[in-house]
C-alpha cells in the first residue's frame, strides 16, 4: 500500500490530519487546552495511524494502541472518542489525498472500530487500577483523597451494603441517570437496570456477596426515570468480612453509550453502502454463506449489473451528478425487486441481485427483464434527462456448486460478454465457453515461457507435383516441397495445433519470437534434407507461414538472412507464406521487406488465395512467386456427385492468370484422387492435402526422401522461357509443359 503515497505527500498529509484532529479534540473535550500542544501530541499518533492504514499486511492492533494512547493523553473526557472516530472517517483519506476506493474505505472503518476498542480498554484498565485505592479509602470516609476521588470522578461510583442496598453514590452516577440522592439510597443497583438485564445483575451481585468472585465485570443497560437508556460497563468489587461474606460492594459504572452508538454506526458502515444506503458486499458474502451452510440442496441465482455509459456521465457532468444518478438507479432497482431478492451495491456502478430458491435460469432472466424495464426511462438530474442502460451477467446453479468467489467470477465474465455483444442486454453463463476462456487465458499467460523453454516443434506436410501418378492412381508425383506447421507440446494440454495459440501469439506479440523460432527449426531441417541429395538436387524446399505483424519487424530481412547463413540453407529453398488479406493490407515499409526477401532469392507465396481481397491487378506489383489456392476451391472440384462446372472454370482461370504472370500454383486441401485428377487437367502445378500425406514428423520426411529415387535432370524444351520469379524451384513438369 505504501506505493500510493510518496514520502513528501505522506508528511504533508500527516501534518494536515494532525491539525484537523487536534481541533476536533479540543472542541469536544478541552476548550481551554492549548491547540498547539494537543497537535504535537497527536502528530506521532497520526504517524502510527497512517502506518496501520497503509501497511502491506493490514492489522487492527496498531490502531487499538493509538486509541489507548488517546485515552492516556487525558483525552478521555467528554466526547473525545466520538470526535476521534468522526474525524478519522471524514478526513483521514482526504488529508492524505488518497482515493476512497473499496479497500481503503474498508481499512478506515476497521481502524475506527479498533480505535474505539483500544480507547475503552485503556479506560477499563485505569478504572481497575484505581479500584484498590478506593477500597482502602472506603473505610475512612473522612479521608480527603477518597472524597476527592469519589466526588470528582468522571465515572459513576456506588457503594452497597451486605444486603445489596445502596448507601452512597457519587454525583457522576446521579447525573448519568438524572436521579436525586434520595431516589437512590436504600435501593439495589439492579433496580436501575433495564428490565431485560435486571434479573441477571441481581443474581450476579447476590452470588458475589456470598462466595462469588472478588471482581465482577459486565455490560448492561441502565434505565433512568425519564425513559433514558444508558449503556454502561459495570465493574463490581466486594470487601469481605472475616467469615468470607460480603460487607461492602463497590461498583464503578462507565457510560459507554456513545461508544455503542459509534460501534453501531461502524457496523452499519461495514454492511451498508454510504451513498445509496443499499447493503454492500459484506452482506452478500454473509447471505450466500448462510445459504451454503443451511440449504446446500437449494439453488440460487445471481444477476451482476453494470451501468452502460456511466463513466461518460462522471467525466462530462461530474461526480456529484454521477452520485445522484447512482442513488436514482438504486431506487429504481429496489422497486423492481420481488420479495426475498437481495440488492447489493458492489462499488462504482456495479450492482448485484441475489435470488435464493430459484428453479432455473428463467427466474434470473425474469429479474433481468425487470431491471431493463426499470431503467428504460431516462434518469432526471436537475434539468437533465440522462439515459442509463445496463448490461448484465446471469448465473443460476445449485448452492453447493462452488463458493461466492466462483459465482461472482462467473457472473463477471458473463457480464463482459454481454457488453461485448452490444450492451443494454444480458448474457447467461455458459460453463463450456467459460472453460474455453479459462484455457485461453492459461495459454496466453504460459506462451512467453513456452517460447523461452522451446516447447514448440514443427511437423511438415508434403507438397507434391501433379505431373504424374502411380500405376494404381493417385497419390503420385514427386515431393518438391513441404509446409512447416508448428505444434505446441503443452505440459498440461498435450500437443496443440496452431488454431489454439497462433491468435493468442499475435495478440500478445509472442508471434515474433515464435515465428523466428519456427523459421530457424524449419531452415535447419531443410538444410539437413538437402544434405541427403547429391548437390541438393531434388531436396524439398520448405514453406513457412509469416504473419503481417512479422513483416512489420524492421529487421525482418536481416533476421532471415542470418538464419539462412547460420543453417546453410540456400535462399531459393525457403518459401514464406502470407495470406491474401495480409498481403493486400501490407503497408509500404513491410512491402519493402518483402521486396528485399524476394531479391535475396526467397520465394513469396500468397496463402489461401481467393478468400481475401482477390485484387488480381495488385498481383503484378507484389513480389510473389506462388499462389496457394484456398481449400474451398478444391472441396467440390473433383466430385462427380456435386460437380461444379463454374467452379472448375474459375480454377482454370486462376491457374492461367498465375501462369501468365509467371507464378506457380499450389492447391491446398486435396483429399480425393478425383480432385487431384481435375487439378492436373487445369494445369495446376502442385498440391498438398490428406490425399498425399498428413503433416509428418521430420523423421518420416527423411525416410521418404531416402526411399525415393534420385530425380532426373531437368531439361528445358527449346523456346521455353524461364520464369523470372522462383526460377530456382520451378517444378520439372511445369518447365517441360511450358
Amino acid at each position: 500500500m505504501e506505493k500510493f503515497l510518496s514520502p513528501a505527500a505522506r508528511r504533508r498529509g500527516v501534518a494536515r490530519f494532525a491539525q484537523v484532529w487536534a481541533r476536533a479534540i479540543v472542541g469536544a473535550s478541552y476548550p481551554a487546552t492549548d491547540l498547539v500542544d494537543v497537535e504535537e501530541r497527536l502528530g506521532g499518533l497520526t504517524e502510527r495511524l497512517v502506518d496501520a492504514l497503509l501497511a502491506e499486511a493490514f492489522a487492527e492492533e496498531p490502531a487499538a494502541a493509538v486509541g489507548a494512547a488517546v485515552a492516556e493523553h487525558t483525552f478521555a473526557a467528554a466526547d473525545a472518542l466520538a470526535a476521534t472516530i468522526r474525524v478519522c472517517g471524514a478526513r483521514l483519506l482526504t488529508e492524505l489525498c488518497l482515493d476512497a476506493n473499496e479497500e481503503l474505505t474498508g481499512r478506515v472503518a476497521a481502524l475506527q472500530g479498533a480505535l474505539a476498542q483500544g480507547y475503552t480498554r485503556a479506560l477499563r484498565e485505569r478504572i481497575l487500577a484505581g479500584q484498590d485505592s478506593i477500597h482502602r479509602a472506603a473505610h475512612q470516609a473522612t479521608d480527603a483523597r477518597f472524597q476527592m476521588i469519589f466526588g470528582g470522578a468522571a465515572i459513576g461510583i456506588v457503594f452497597a451494603d451486605a444486603s445489596g442496598r445502596i448507601f452512597d453514590a457519587n454525583d457522576a452516577f446521579l447525573r448519568m441517570l438524572g436521579l436525586a440522592p434520595h431516589r437512590v439510597h436504600g435501593r439495589a443497583l439492579h433496580e436501575f437496570a433495564h428490565p431485560e438485564d435486571a434479573a441477571g445483575l441481581r443474581d450476579a451481585h447476590n452470588a458475589q456477596r456470598v462466595a462469588g468472585p472478588v471482581h465482577l465485570r459486565t455490560e448492561l443497560r441502565l434505565a433512568g426515570p425519564a425513559g433514558v437508556t444508558v449503556r454502561a460497563e459495570l465493574t463490581t468489587s466486594c470487601l469481605r468480612r472475616a467469615d468470607g461474606h460480603g460487607e461492602v460492594q463497590l461498583s464503578m459504572i462507565l457510560d459507554v453509550t456513545e461508544r455503542h452508538r459509534l460501534q453501531s454506526q461502524l457496523r452499519r458502515q461495514a454492511r451498508q453502502d454510504p451513498l445509496t444506503g443499499l447493503p454492500n458486499r459484506t452482506v452478500l458474502v454473509e447471505r450466500v454463506t448462510e445459504l451454503m451452510a443451511a440449504e446446500p440442496d437449494r439453488r440460487l441465482g445471481l444477476c451482476f449489473i453494470d451501468l452502460d455509459g456511466f463513466k461518460a456521465v462522471n467525466d462530462s457532468l461530474g461526480h456529484d451528478v454521477g452520485d445522484r444518478v447512482l442513488i436514482a438507479v438504486a431506487g429504481r432497482l429496489t422497486g423492481a425487486l420481488d420479495a426475498g431478492q437481495l440488492l447489493v451495491r458492489m462499488g462504482g456502478d456495479e450492482f448485484v441481485i441475489l435470488l435464493a430458491g430459484t428453479t432455473g435460469i428463467d427466474d434470473v432472466t425474469a429479474t433481468a427483464r425487470a431491471v431493463l424495464a426499470a431503467l428504460a426511462e431516462p434518469v432526471r438530474v436537475g434539468d437533465q434527462a440522462l439515459s442509463i442502460g445496463a448490461s448484465m451477467g446471469l448465473v443460476e446453479r445449485p448452492v453447493a456448486d462452488g463458493d461466492l468467489a466462483d459465482l461472482l467470477r462467473a457472473a463477471d465474465i458473463t457480464l463482459y460478454q454481454a457488453k461485448d455483444a452490444g450492451r443494454g442486454r444480458w448474457a447467461v453463463f455458459d460453463a463450456e465457453r467459460n472453460a474455453r476462456q479459462v484455457t485461453r487465458h492459461t495459454l496466453s499467460t504460459m506462451l512467453p515461457g513456452a517460447v523461452e523453454q522451446d516447447q514448440f516443434t514443427v511437423v511438415y506436410q508434403p507438397i507434391v507435383t501433379l505431373g504424374g501418378r502411380s500405376g494404381a492412381g493417385w497419390p503420385g508425383g514427386a515431393m518438391v516441397g513441404v509446409e512447416a506447421l508448428v505444434r505446441w507440446r503443452h505440459p498440461r494440454f498435450g500437443v496443440l495445433t496452431p488454431e489454439a495459440f497462433i491468435g493468442l501469439a499475435e495478440e500478445t506479440g509472442q508471434i515474433v519470437p515464435l515465428g523466428r523460432r519456427v523459421l530457424e527449426l524449419a531452415c535447419r531441417q531443410a538444410a539437413e534434407w538437402r544434405e541427403l541429395r547429391p548437390d541438393g538436387a531434388g531436396a524439398p524446399y520448405v514453406s513457412v507461414n509469416l504473419t503481417a505483424r512479422q513483416t512489420r519487424e524492421a529487421d525482418l530481412v536481416d533476421q532471415v538472412a542470418r538464419i539462412l547463413d547460420e543453417t546453410g540453407l540456400p535462399a531459393q529453398m525457403l518459401q514464406l507464406e502470407l495470406t491474401e488479406s495480409e498481403m493486400m493490407s501490407t503497408a509500404d515499409e513491410p512491402m519493402r521487406a518483402l521486396d528485399g526477401l524476394a531479391a535475396m532469392g526467397v520465394r513469396i507465396a500468397i496463402d489461401d488465395f481467393g478468400t481475401g481481397y482477390s485484387n488480381l491487378a495488385y498481383l503484378r506489383r507484389l513480389p510473389v512467386h506462388t499462389l496457394k489456392l484456398a481449400g474451398p476451391f478444391v472441396d467440390d472440384f473433383g466430385s462427380a456427385r456435386r460437380h461444379d462446372p463454374d467452379g472448375e472454370k474459375i480454377v482454370r482461370m486462376l491457374v492461367e492468370l498465375a501462369h501468365s504472370l509467371r507464378l506457380t500454383v499450389t492447391a491446398e486441401g486435396v483429399e480425393t484422387a478425383d480432385q487431384a485428377e481435375r487439378l492436373c487437367q487445369v494445369d495446376c502445378d502442385s498440391a498438398q492435402g490428406y490425399l498425399f500425406a498428413r503433416p509428418l514428423p521430420p523423421g518420416e520426411i527423411t525416410r521418404r526422401l531416402r526411399a525415393a529415387p534420385a530425380p532426373a535432370p531437368v531439361t528445358v524444351l527449346p523456346g521455353t522461357e524461364l520464369p523470372e520469379r522462383g526460377q530456382s524451384v520451378l517444378l520439372p513438369h511445369v518447365l517441360s509443359r511450358k
